[in-house]
This record gives C-alpha cells, sequence and structure tokens, in this order.
C-alpha cells in the first residue's frame, strides 16, 4: 500500500473548539470510523492532500476561509476526486452564497442534528468516496495496461526493426491490406506509397503464384501458420527473395477475419547459400580432382620401383629414375601451390624484394613452361621492350607468375598451336600479355575465373592435369606485387588473353639473385642422426645420405633420438616434428640441455611448413627448418649456409 492510500478511509473533522472536535471524533468512533481532528483550515487542507475520505466542518470555517485554501485544495484533486464534504449549517439559513459552490460536493445538515443522522450523512459520503476509489483504481490498472501495452510494442518495433521484419494485416473479407513501411520497402516500394493486397500479388512472381496461394488457403483452412518464400518483381525490376509468415484469426462463427504476419528480404541471404552451395560443390569437386591428380604420378612411380627391381641393365634404370624423379616432382608442385594458394589468402606470404629485370622473369618462366610447351607442339613467340625494364619483386614468384600463364596456354590449346608472349611499357607500368588460340572462355566464365576452385571445363582440366588453382594463385602473387591481373576471351574456341600490369622500378637497374646456381655438394664423412617415426622415410634417407659417404644412423621416436644423440654424437640431426612418445620440438630441447649438444646442428625436417611451424621449430633450438619432401640439393645448401655462418662466428 502506498502512502496515499494509508488514509484512503479516515475523516477529517474542523469544529470551532478543540472540545467540539474531540467530542465529534468520540462520537464517530462509535461507529468505527477513523477520524482526525484539525486544527485550522490550513491543516485539514493539508490533510486533504495527504489522503482521506470526508472532511466534517462547520458552515462558519467555508465562510471564514478568505484566502479561500478549500477550493485550492478541492482543484488540486485528481480527475477522478470528488472530494465529499459533509457542512454543519446553521439552521434557517435561506441564501448562503458562500457554501453553495458548484465546484465542491457539499453536504448540508442544518444544526441540531442527532448524533445518529450524522452518523448516516458520513457513511453516506464514505460510500460515494469509495465509488471514486473503485473508479481510480480502475483508472490506474488501465494505465498500467497501458504502460505494459506501451512497452510490449516498443520491444515488437524494435525487434521487427533489428531484423528488418515488416508487418503487415491483411482483412480476409475485405482484401484490405496494412503494411509498415519496412513491409513496403521488403517489396521495394516507399513508404508514402499506398499498396495493396493485389499490388503484392501482381508483383508475386507468376511461377510462385499458384503455391503461394495454395499455401494461404491450407494455413487458413487448417488453422495453421502460413510460412512462404518466394520471389517479387519490385518497380526496377529487379528480381528479390521475400519470407512471409501470418497466422489468421476468426470470427465466433468460425470464418475466418484476417490475417497478420511479417515479411523479411531474403534476397542476400539467397544469394548467400546459392554462393555456399557452389562453393561447397567445387570443394568437391577440387577434393575429387587433387585425388586424382595425386594419384596419376604414384603409378609411374610404383612401376618405377618395380623396374629398378628387375632391371637388368643401367640405363633402364636410369630411365626408371628419371620417370620418377619428374612424377615426384609434379606432387611436389601440387602440394606447394596448394600451401602458397592457403598463404596468400592468410596474409602469410612473404616475398623477397630484389632489383630484377623483366627479361629475367620472363626467361625463367619460359625454362619452366618450355617442356609443356614443344610436347604440344605449340609455337612460343616472346616480344619484350628494346630496353630493360626493372621491377622491384621476387624472381622466383614473379616467373611462377608467368610460367603459370604459359602452362596454362599450353594446357588449354590444341596441338600446334599459338603462345604468344607480349609486354609494353605503359607509363610508370609494363604490362605482360600472355595470349593463345586455346579453348577460350566462355563469357559467363570469366568474371569468376580467378577464383579458387575455378574451372572452365572439367573434362579438359583432368585429361591435361592440374587442380584449377593455378590462375587463382597467379591473381593474388600479382597483387603482392602492386599489379593487377585481368582476362579476356571471344568466347569458346577463340583463344584468351591475360593480363599483367606491375608498376615499373624507379632508379638504376642493381644487381638481381641468380636463379639456377647449382648447390654445393655434401661433405662427406659426416655424423648424421635421421629422427622419423615414418620407418621407410628415416631408413630412405639415411641410405642416400650414407651413399654420399656420410655416417648415418637412425631413430624412430623423441625418446630414442635422445638416447641415440647421447650415444652418436652427431654433427647433424635432421629431426621429424610430429612423433610418438616425445616430439621433435621437446627432443631438440632435451638435446640442447646436454653440453655435447649444444654445437650439433638441427634441422626441423617435416610436413608442416607453415610459418607459425617454422617459428616453433625455431623456438625450440632447431637451426633450419625443411618442409618434406625435401631434394637433396635443398638439404646441402641449408647446411653449407649454416656451416658457413658457424664459422664466421
Amino acid at each position: 500500500m502506498t502512502p496515499a492510500t494509508l488514509h484512503d478511509q479516515r475523516v477529517l473533522v474542523l469544529m470551532p473548539t478543540v472540545r467540539d472536535g474531540e467530542r465529534t471524533r468520540a462520537a464517530l468512533a462509535t461507529a468505527g470510523l477513523e477520524c482526525d481532528v484539525c486544527a485550522d483550515m490550513a491543516d485539514l487542507c493539508r490533510r486533504m492532500t495527504e489522503g482521506a475520505a470526508v472532511a466534517l466542518l462547520t458552515e462558519e470555517a467555508l465562510t471564514a476561509d478568505r484566502a479561500g485554501r478549500m477550493a485550492d485544495a478541492i482543484l488540486a484533486q485528481p480527475p477522478w476526486s470528488d472530494f465529499p464534504l459533509v457542512v454543519l449549517a446553521r439552521e434557517g439559513t435561506e441564501n448562503r452564497p458562500e457554501v453553495n459552490r458548484e465546484t465542491m460536493n457539499i453536504s448540508l445538515v442544518e444544526r441540531p442534528i442527532r448524533i445518529r443522522s450524522l452518523l448516516s450523512m458520513v457513511k453516506s459520503a464514505l460510500r460515494s468516496r469509495r465509488r471514486q476509489y473503485e473508479v481510480r483504481d480502475h483508472l490506474l490498472q488501465h494505465a498500467r495496461q497501458a504502460a505494459i501495452l506501451r512497452d510490449q510494442e516498443e520491444r515488437l518495433q524494435f525487434a521487427l526493426s533489428a531484423g528488418r521484419l515488416g508487418s503487415w494485416t491483411l482483412d480476409l473479407a475485405t482484401g484490405q491490406m496494412e503494411c509498415s513501411p519496412r513491409c513496403k520497402e521488403n517489396f521495394g516500394r516507399p513508404a508514402q506509397e499506398a499498396f495493396s493486397y493485389q499490388d503484392l500479388f501482381d508483383a508475386m512472381h507468376p511461377d510462385d503464384r499458384e503455391r503461394v496461394g495454395e499455401a494461404v488457403r491450407r494455413a487458413i483452412d487448417n488453422r495453421t501458420d502460413y510460412d512462404a518464400e518466394y520471389r517479387n518483381i519490385w518497380p526496377d525490376g529487379a528480381v528479390h527473395w521475400v519470407m512471409v509468415r501470418g497466422r489468421a484469426t476468426y470470427r465466433p462463427d468460425g470464418t475466418p477475419a484476417r490475417m497478420t504476419g511479417v515479411s523479411l528480404d531474403m534476397t542476400d541471404r539467397r544469394r548467400d547459400e546459392d554462393a555456399l552451395r557452389d562453393a561447397d560443390r567445387k570443394k568437391d569437386d577440387f577434393l575429387a580432382l587433387l585425388a586424382h591428380e595425386l594419384r596419376n604420378p604414384l603409378a609411374p612411380i610404383r612401376n618405377g620401383l618395380q623396374v629398378i627391381r628387375y632391371a637388368d641393365t643401367r640405363a633402364v634404370r636410369e630411365q626408371s629414375q628419371n620417370i620418377m624423379e619428374r612424377q615426384l616432382g609434379h606432387m611436389v608442385r601440387l602440394i606447394d601451390d596448394l600451401l602458397d594458394i592457403s598463404r596468400i589468402n592468410r596474409g602469410k606470404m612473404e616475398l623477397r624484394l630484389a632489383r630484377i629485370s623483366l627479361a629475367e622473369a620472363v626467361e625463367n618462366a619460359i625454362e619452366t613452361a618450355r617442356p609443356a610447351i614443344e610436347k604440344a607442339g605449340h609455337e612460343l613467340e616472346v616480344s619484350l621492350p628494346a630496353g630493360p625494364v626493372m621491377l622491384d619483386a621476387d624472381l622466383t614468384r614473379l616467373a611462377q607468375v608467368f610460367g603459370n600463364l604459359l602452362t596454362n596456354s599450353a594446357k588449354y590449346t590444341p596441338a600446334g598451336g599459338r603462345i604468344r608472349l607480349t609486354a609494353e611499357r605503359d607509363g610508370g607500368q609494363v604490362k605482360i600479355s600472355v595470349r593463345d588460340t586455346g579453348i577460350g572462355i566462355p563469357p559467363e566464365a570469366l568474371p569468376k575465373i580467378f577464383d579458387m576452385f575455378s574451372q572452365v571445363d572439367r573434362s579438359i582440366e583432368r585429361s591435361t592435369g592440374g587442380l584449377g588453382i593455378g590462375l587463382a594463385l597467379v591473381h593474388g602473387l600479382v597483387e603482392m606485387h602492386g599489379g593487377t591481373a585481368t582476362a579476356a576471351s571471344e568466347g569458346p574456341g577463340q583463344g584468351s588473353e591475360f593480363t599483367i600490369r606491375l608498376p615499373v622500378a624507379a632508379g638504376l637497374p642493381t644487381d638481381s639473385p641468380q636463379a639456377g646456381r647449382n648447390s654445393p655438394e655434401v661433405a662427406p664423412n659426416r655424423r648424421i642422426l635421421v629422427v622419423d617415426d615414418n620407418r621407410d622415410s628415416a631408413e630412405s634417407m639415411a641410405m642416400m645420405l650414407q651413399l654420399l659417404g656420410n655416417d648415418v644412423t637412425a631413430a624412430h621416436d623423441g625418446i630414442e633420438a635422445v638416447e641415440k644423440a647421447g650415444e652418436f654424437r652427431p654433427q647433424i640431426i635432421l629431426m621429424d616434428v610430429g612423433m610418438p612418445r616425445l616430439n621433435g620440438y621437446d627432443a631438440t630441447r632435451r638435446i640442447r640441455e646436454h653440453s655435447w649438444g649444444r654445437d650439433v646442428t638441427v634441422i626441423a625436417l617435416t610436413g608442416w611448413g607453415q610459418d607459425g611451424d617454422k617459428a616453433r621449430s625455431k623456438a625450440a633450438g632447431c637451426d633450419g627448418h625443411l618442409v618434406k619432401p625435401v631434394s637433396l640439393d635443398d638439404l646441402t645448401k641449408l647446411l653449407t649456409e649454416l656451416t658457413t655462418s658457424a664459422a664466421k662466428a
């Protein structure tokens, strides 16, 4: 109970004297009425404001109220209040202008009066006041309900706005429809424009009208929710998807009255879902193609092993070895391309920039692509600017870009075709184009030709080999060099043209890294410990190093590696990373803890080749990091670099 209702039932008494007041209070108390005796008119008015049911006072008190306190107190009452005044008047007075005021609820009682009559008058005034309280409570309840409804409406509007939902109501008898501004927006209409149910139906895609109409009828007949997604055509001709949900209400006789619901523009979600489905399909195709491409080299490798086992002549064995090396190189390139794409997409690819000439990058690319071009009998024409064009670029990666484009042209051009590589200065850029007379590119495929998993013709892709990621790699590497890559074709059978634009370096040319340098041979008589839980990998590496004159032993887990290192005291340890019992990182740390292990050269030799993997191996104490399968040239080059660095230190 609030303070304002504590005194709802009390009677305020104002009499000429204190004694009269007390006698009146005592008389009212006999009937169980709560009374407060007031000292004067000001006190009475103050208590009225605090809360009271009735005021019992004399006519003289009202007449003497020159300041109009009572009138002010009455006016200050809330709208529902008509405060009752029981006034004891003098007998025989006919005209009382000060008392009979229209603004006051006054009951006049002439004196003298019996106590019983007085009690009856006061109780009647109390009953009138209680009815006013009922009105007050009803108004308060109504106000609370209105506040709750306003709060719910605000919450609903916020939820609709946050969810980009539009609300609508359809009169099922008249077809009249009311739409919120957001609902109109979902159908491409401005908020101020009228939008009827017929407008909605006319905007619906013709192929969806029958299905949607049936969904509405089924929801009404079965008293279930209406739920549909359909296309609607906006005034500008664009086709949008909209999701609409609703529920019907019914009259007492069971006939449907109206349907109320929400709408949501689903165009972006539909587009995203289509893109995800397309990406998922491309991923599945890519995985199938990857399995195909990885199996292809395995067949000649296995055949070559059988030939070596049974061959009697050195020439046959060497021929088989050459085949196996080519196929192994093909597998390594496939895996390297995948890793490069992953690094580019994650922003982890690092370029080794240097001042190089465009001619040098093109020369290296042609050397890489020449076997494929010559095998297909293509004619290659190269046209470069007369003067040197210098670039600040990574020679290996830029040669990879041009090599991929040339190899791509060789792949998708029928035998005996023509491939033309041209370059020309264009202001502060150089424009390099690779054009062929191949199968061409359909117009619808051009916008996505550089996307990952994007393939124009899967049958040709399978027959020519490759994963369809070469162009994605080209695009990524060119952008990392600050350039652009574009594709053009007049259509199937009309050939293709790929254009690369790169910024030309300012200043004079400087020496560039030289490609194709021969790696030094492995110095013989080194003690080498090979650690790998894959026994075939460990033993084959050990055999190769032994054939080169080294003293080699092998271990197959981290614990064995630490034990054998203590016994064998190797100069070099080739350490696998992922091993049982103790991984390569922890094994390296344990070896470094010993005095004899501080000067050992430890090289991580693993299938994990991301930047984070290299950082972890370095933190564990490894001097270098090589990714399987490693070539002898790469291994000897790293060993030479480490030996040279140690000697200088």
